[in-house]
């Protein structure tokens, strides 16, 4: 009788193992678990991407939500199996082209809120995996959807750089590829709308409760600011007079000027000294006749003025008046005045008054400089300057003193790092679409005579220091 029962118990087990294997068969893919490593692994997953793209697009298409239900199932089950593999394999390219993928359906269809994964997985795989063309492919896709449309470019020549894939996909890539650089080309002055934008007023809360303006920037504040800068600079550092010089500077600003900005006709101020330096405030620009020495061609010299006028497109010292206007909570008192609109003009003399010019002259910070630097570029490529001679300008300038940055470089941020992201920046600009103009003879002719004029102590001979003279 025990034996009896001991033989029906183990048939009763192969039965149900049986039925377990036929399950696993039929299912395979809906146990990613009992998926093993190898070529398998990304062919399951491949198949559940597939099937979650024709579901996802189902879903969109109809609002069928059990379509929404298998194909969020199914990246799910691909994103679990793809992963599992990668903890076994780091190496698994596939399996990392398999990832990039999912995640990018996953914020395409809605379950994942943004494409930051995806394109932080593309970053990876792509140090790992350089030539795979198929991850830069879906990265340029997630920044393109996400409105990033210099990293799509660069993603979208990466991807054409090495695509082995149909010509219909390539002919889609290009024209999304012209799209994006395009969309870049016009789209990068974030500060365009500055005048109505909160960033360019002070508020405070009125009777009702409701936000009551009682300060807006306009222009002409902010070159009254300029002419103020301008005195006090020329006080402590008189103006040179060289015809010559300035005209052929003024002529630099104005060809730079054709970039849409800010509405100032900008004077040019010319100062005696040996420092690589140049300035910019509202309706003027200051350059030291140190700059026009060391610069090797009139697009450095350019690159530098544009840099410094892009503080302008930035209205960055505006900005940076009222946040220290608001920090010193000034605005908090006249929150009690009967009409505080009637306070405006009140205001644009307290911020100068209680803050200071020197606020206005002070160093920018490094996100100030920075976006300044990428304004600068556009500003010179729209003047017909090669807008890569400024990246070799930071490059020079920290060969020639990496201990003790020129003044001009002196609170910006590093110098190699500068010239890496511009670098990396200027990958997207369309440059073999138009001639730039590098150099010109009248530059090298006034930087000749403006060199002749610099001190001895900045032409260092071959010895160990300066040689004196006979």
């Amino acid at each position: 009788m025990y034996e009896f029962r001991r033989r029906q118990t183990r048939l009763h087990l192969m039965c149900l193992l049986a039925v377990i294997l036929t399950l696993v068969s039929a299912n395979a893919v809906a146990i990613p678990a009992q998926v093993s490593p190898g070529a398998g692994v990304t062919t399951q997953a491949e198949e559940l991407i597939r099937q979650a793209r024709e579901q996802g697009v189902a879903y969109l298409n109809s609002r069928d939500d059990r379509a929404k239900k298998t194909a969020k199932k199914n990246l799910e089950d691909a994103e679990k199996i793809l992963k599992d593999a990668l903890k076994r394999d780091p190496n698994c390219e596939k399996c990392t082209e398999g990832l990039v993928a999912t995640h990018f359906y996953q914020t395409y269809f809605g379950f994942e809120k943004n494409y930051d994964e995806c394109t932080k997985v593309a970053k990876q795989g792509l140090a790992h995996f350089p030539t795979n063309s198929r991850i830069a492919f879906f990265e340029g896709y997630a920044h393109y959807n996400s409105g990033e449309y210099n990293e799509a470019t660069k993603s979208f020549n990466r991807y054409l750089g090495g695509a082995t894939g149909d010509p219909q996909t390539e002919t889609q890539v290009r024209a999304l590829l012209q799209d994006s650089q395009q969309r870049f080309m016009n789209g990068w002055y974030k500060q365009a709308n500055f005048y109505s934008s909160k960033e360019s007023r002070i508020e405070t809360t009125g009777q009702d409760f409701k936000p009551v303006t009682v300060f807006q920037a306009t222009p002409e504040w902010e070159l009254n600011l300029g002419g103020q800068a301008f005195a006090q600079i020329t006080s402590q550092s008189p103006a040179m007079q060289d015809p010559e010089l300035q005209q052929y500077l003024q002529n630099i600003v104005t060809r730079l000027t054709r970039t849409p900005g800010p509405n100032y006709n900008y004077q040019v101020t010319i100062l005696n000294s040996p420092t690589v330096n140049a300035l910019t405030v509202p309706g003027h620009v200051f350059v030291a006749t140190g700059l026009v020495a060391f610069a090797e061609n009139e697009s450095e010299l350019a690159g530098v003025l544009s840099h410094e006028m892009a503080h302008n497109y930035g209205h960055h010292a505006a900005r940076r008046f009222i946040k220290a206007y608001q920090a010193q909570m000034i605005a908090g008192a006249i929150a009690q005045a009967v009409n505080p609109r009637s306070q405006a003009a009140q205001i644009a003399t307290q911020l100068i008054t209680n803050i200071g010019m020197g606020l206005f002259l002070n160093a920018y910070n490094r996100f100030e400089e920075k976006e300044a630097d990428l304004y600068g570029a556009h500003i010179m490529f729209n003047a017909g300057y090669d807008p890569t001679a400024l990246s070799a300008f930071f490059t020079k300038m920290y060969k020639a003193n990496p201990k003790q940055p020129i003044k001009f470089l002196s609170t910006h941020p590093p110098m190699p790092d500068r010239a890496t992201y511009l670098i990396d920046y200027l990958d997207s600009f369309p440059l073999q679409s138009r001639e730039v103009r590098t150099d010109s003879q009248e530059f090298q002719k006034i930087r000749a005579r403006i060199a002749s004029t610099m001190p001895r102590v900045q032409q260092k001979g071959p010895g160990n220091g300066v040689l004196p003279p006979n």
